[in-house]
C-alpha cells in the first residue's frame, strides 16, 4: 500500500509545471490581455526581453517532437506595453532533416574491423 502511494506521488509530481503553449493557447490570448491574464494562461515565458520603447516581450517555445527529434519548432512571441498585449506574431521553423554533417559522411569511409591499423 505504500509503495502504491509513493508510486502515485511520484508520477503526480512529474505532471506539475507549468503549461505547455501550443498555437491554441496562444491564439485565445487577446490582444489587451494583462500581464496576469497572460502568465496564468501561458505560464513562465522562456525568455523576457525589455525593448528601448519601454514595451516587454514575451517568448514562449513550443517543440513539436516525432520519436526523440525536434520535427517542427515554434517560437510564440508576445508584446506587452503598459501591461497589456499590443502585439502577438509566431515565428515557425522546421530543423533540418538530418542531424550530422552530410558532406563528411559522404566522403568519410569506415574501415572494417580488419582493416583498422
Amino acid at each position: 500500500m505504500k509503495k502504491t502511494f509513493l508510486t502515485a506521488l511520484f508520477l503526480s509530481s512529474c505532471s506539475v509545471g507549468s503549461p505547455v503553449v501550443t498555437m491554441e493557447a496562444f491564439y485565445e490570448i487577446d490582444l489587451a490581455a494583462t500581464t496576469p491574464q497572460v502568465l496564468s494562461s501561458l505560464g513562465k515565458p522562456y525568455a523576457i526581453r525589455e525593448k528601448e520603447d519601454g514595451c516587454v516581450e514575451y517568448e514562449y517555445i513550443e517543440r513539436i517532437k516525432i520519436g526523440n527529434r525536434d520535427a517542427e519548432e515554434r517560437h510564440y512571441f508576445i508584446l506587452i506595453k503598459n501591461g497589456a498585449v499590443i502585439s502577438k506574431r509566431v515565428k515557425q521553423s522546421s530543423p533540418l532533416p538530418y542531424g550530422f554533417d552530410s558532406y563528411e559522411m559522404q566522403t568519410t569511409q569506415q574501415l572494417s574491423s580488419d582493416e583498422q591499423p
